[in-house]
Formats: structure tokens, sequence, C-alpha cells
């Protein structure tokens, strides 16, 4: 069980988290939805410190290498293509072949990563992330700047990881695609949690004011 508990995170005056708290069973694919969604995630990860709360599994605090965290916005190393990243992640897992994630997620492979198009990056993101042999992922925007058949292909993707024995939290800001692949279902606003939808309930969700159009704001 990943605990979150009464995560408070403040950007200069303004509280994006305040007093945000979340019981998240192992090997499930849990969805979070609503204002301050990537902030939290980012506490999770451990690249930003909250003021107040903790993140812990089993009691124990939560480990950044049992997790891999895929940016909604995903930066690469200067200089480097995308056979590159992709050769340093294989550095440190000999076994992982990446063949069929780039026929899923194309991306062009000689291409300085940095000057990759939004579309071509988030593909990058998401086989590098991926490739990881991490049993956490923390998967901010999965969804964001793909096209619909991708959408499809991420959605398989997520569904097969939560029965490999994963544990994933992703974020989006339409529930619409959370529909079918996710657990459970958390909706943050005013930097609470608003609500909680089991997967039976995601249909419920769908229904509320703007779920359908972009939530502000990560």
């Amino acid at each position: 069980m990943i605990t979150i508990d009464s995560i408070r995170v403040r950007e200069g005056r303004r509280t994006i988290l305040d007093g945000v708290t979340m019981h998240l069973p192992r090997n499930a694919v849990h969805g979070i939805a609503g204002e301050g969604r990537g902030a939290l995630l980012r506490t999770v990860y451990g690249l930003t410190t909250p003021e107040a709360g903790s993140v812990s599994e089993a009691g124990q605090p939560l480990r950044q290498r049992d997790m891999a965290f895929l940016e909604a916005d995903p930066h690469f190393w200067p200089g480097l293509t995308a056979r590159d990243c992709i050769g340093l992640i294989r550095c440190y897992d000999r076994t992982e072949n990446p063949e069929a994630l780039i026929r899923r997620f194309p991306v062009p492979l000689d291409t300085e990563a940095e000057r990759l198009d939004s579309v071509a990056r988030k593909h990058l993101g998401i086989i590098l992330t991926l490739m990881r042999d991490k049993r956490i992922l923390l998967l901010d925007e999965p969804f964001r700047e793909l096209e619909p058949e991708r959408i499809f292909v991420m959605q398989q993707l997520l569904l097969h990881l939560g029965t490999e024995g994963r544990t994933v939290l992703l974020t989006s800001g339409k529930i619409t695609p959370l529909e079918g692949v996710c657990d459970d279902l958390y909706l943050l606003g005013g930097g609470c949690v608003l609500a909680r939808y089991e997967h039976y309930e995601l249909g419920r969700a769908v229904g509320i004011p703007d779920s359908d159009s972009e939530i502000p704001k990560n």
C-alpha cells in the first residue's frame, strides 16, 4: 500500500495541495484528475518537497529508485539523439528490448531528442519510461499530445501494466481516456480530494461538469 498522508504543497503564496490523503493499493492503476495533479506526482517522486505530510509504502519512505517518472513535457539529455537516449536506458537493463515500444510509438531515432516535435517527444518519453524495470510508474499526462490511435495503444499498455505486478499513478486533463483503464480515480480540487471513484463508477465521473474538456491546471 502506498500512503499519501496529508500532503501540503505551496508555490509562493499559493497552496496547490492542502491535506491530500490517498491510500493506493499495489498492483493497480490509479487515476488522478483535477487541479494540482501534476504537483502531486512530482511530490510522490521527490522532485517537490511538501510543506507538510509524507509519502510512504508499508510504513517506510517511498524510494525514488523504485519509481520511474514520465513528465508531462518530457526533457532529454542535451546533444543526444533519440537512439542515444534509448541506448543509455539499455545500459541499465540489457534484457530490455525497445523494438515493440518503438513500433507502438514511432520516433525518428537519429534526430536530436531535444529537437523533436511535441508528439515525438511524448512518444520518446513513454518509451524511455516503460523501458525501465520499475515496479512503480508515475505517468504525468500520458495521453496528452497523442493521436487517437496512440491513445488506444497507451490504454492497452496500461491495462497490461496493471496485471503484471506494477503500480501505476497517472494523471489526465480529461477523464474519458481513463475509463476502462483505472482501478480507481481521485478527483482533486481546491487543494484537496473532492471525490474518489471505483472503476465501475467512472461513467458517473465522466458526467461531472467539464470532465470531457481540459481540466485546469496540472
